[in-house]
């Protein structure tokens, strides 16, 4: 379930994202950086010249911002602008949708790749899907663009750009995503006169105040640990060990988690509570903290309370604020023919890139490859999750996607009510979901 909600925000931008900072219609935000990002446009101004001659140089660009897309109505504004600033450029806009019983966006890049003629600029997926278009030989490697223009490419944060990667070249570039963190409800640590949860110390302390007066700590369900579970391992493990994958140096945040349950830290019932149930009562304030994603976040920034931040680091723990849990799924790709034709193509890719650009996007939903300041007239809680992403000089993609589902059911779902019982040890779980994925990679 958790891995198509980050596929839905990363593509489809449906539930945002995902949920989290939903909505398909434009929010202000989005209009508010125009004059900025007319200046921008004007980085391209020189292909005006075309436009004497009566000539324009078509751009075909394919993404997935159409339809009910969240992202669409910014798309739509931020290419007519661009036309406007650069009247020698006609951006033919290809998008097709993701959502549907029928992947159009999908079948309409195979069918493209086929025939060998695939627009100039393209946003699609990638890891093993963007593999495809890299086997094609009709795209460049942007590395030595990149090196050559680093105002640029400084802004593009380092690991978004290692995790696209193909055999070490930089066929395409990350641009919206997803994130998990540690949101809390500001009102309630004030309330009790406690410090906000930046510290593992805090937290514990906010555990024993909290369940003094009631309160779960945590908005959490045990028998759908996985974002528990996500965010404990990387305030342990951190950007050394995060990828050693059900290594025994993870069992301290397995422990971490057991001793929060038996701190009365969780909901009566955390055993049986749905994930609807859980986001619920945290935005009632029913509980003070939750481990969740960006989807939530639209259901929730209303409350000037309500906060963002990577999980402080567990005792002993690699992890805290330099680490954050973001995945990029698709990413930008330019076609070798448009690359050969004129930079006009390359130029267009770095104004949708820039960091203006970026927080009119961001405002609407997801997070971005690009540092940026927050949206203008955001938030508390989308200001915080800016801050918490710029913060990290490590992020990576949650481990369920990196792993076999078998092998994270292990210590999740099928595990972890074992371990909060004391049923089973948390080196006892993670020794079986290490056998699970050493036959996977057999």
């Amino acid at each position: 379930m958790k891995k198509t909600k980050k596929m839905l925000a990363l593509l489809a931008g449906s539930a945002m994202i995902i949920s989290s900072l939903a909505g398909c219609g434009q929010s202000p935000s989005a209009t508010q950086g125009g004059n900025e990002s007319t200046k921008q446009a004007d980085a391209g101004q020189d292909s005006g010249k075309k436009a004497e001659s009566g000539a324009k140089e078509k751009i075909r660009v394919f993404t997935f911002f159409t339809g009910s897309d969240q992202w669409a109505p910014v798309w739509s504004e931020v290419i007519d602008e661009y036309m406007q600033a650069n009247p020698g450029i006609e951006i033919v806009d290809e998008s097709a949708p993701t959502a549907g019983a029928n992947d159009v966006f999908r079948t309409k890049m195979q069918a493209d790749i086929a025939a060998r003629t695939p627009a100039d600029l393209c946003l699609f997926y990638t890891g093993a899907d963007g593999k495809p278009l890299v086997d094609s030989g009709l795209f460049v490697d942007l590395g030595p663009s990149m090196e050559a223009d680093q105002d640029w490419s400084k802004n593009f944060k380092q690991s978004a750009l290692d995790g696209q990667k193909y055999d070490g070249k930089q066929y395409s570039l990350p641009y919206l995503g997803y994130y998990e963190g540690l949101f809390y409800n500001k009102k309630l640590f004030d309330q009790y006169s406690l410090e906000e949860p930046t510290s593992y110390d805090n937290i514990m302390k906010a555990v024993e105040v909290f369940a003094q007066n009631g309160i779960p700590a945590f908005a959490a369900s045990m028998a759908k640990p996985s974002y528990v579970l996500e965010l404990a391992i990387l305030a342990q493990a951190g950007a050394e060990g995060h990828k050693n994958y059900f290594d025994d140096s993870w069992a301290p945040a397995l422990d971490c988690i057991a001793d929060l349950y038996q701190k009365e830290a969780f909901p009566k019932d955390t055993m049986t509570i749905s994930e609807d149930d859980i986001r619920l009562m945290f935005k009632e304030g029913k509980a003070a903290m939750m481990f969740n994603g960006s989807w939530c976040v639209s259901a929730l920034e209303d409350n000037p309370d309500m906060r963002l931040i990577s999980m402080p680091a567990l005792p002993g723990g690699k992890g805290g604020e330099s680490c954050a849990l973001a995945g990029f799924g698709s990413g930008w790709f330019l076609s070798r023919e448009a690359s050969e034709r004129s930079e006009e193509s390359l130029k267009l890719l770095k104004y949708l890139t820039s960091p203006e650009i970026m927080q009119r996007f961001i405002a609407v939903g997801g997070s971005s490859a690009v540092e940026c300041q927050a949206p203008e007239g955001a938030s508390e809680l989308m200001k915080s999750a800016v801050l918490m992403l710029n913060k990290a000089t490590y992020t990576d993609t949650a481990i369920d996607s990196q792993v076999s589902r078998e092998a994270w059911m292990a210590i999740a779902d099928d595990g972890t009510p074992y371990l909060v019982e004391g049923k089973k040890s948390s080196l006892d779980l993670l020794a079986e979901a290490r056998k699970i994925q050493e036959a996977v990679n057999r």
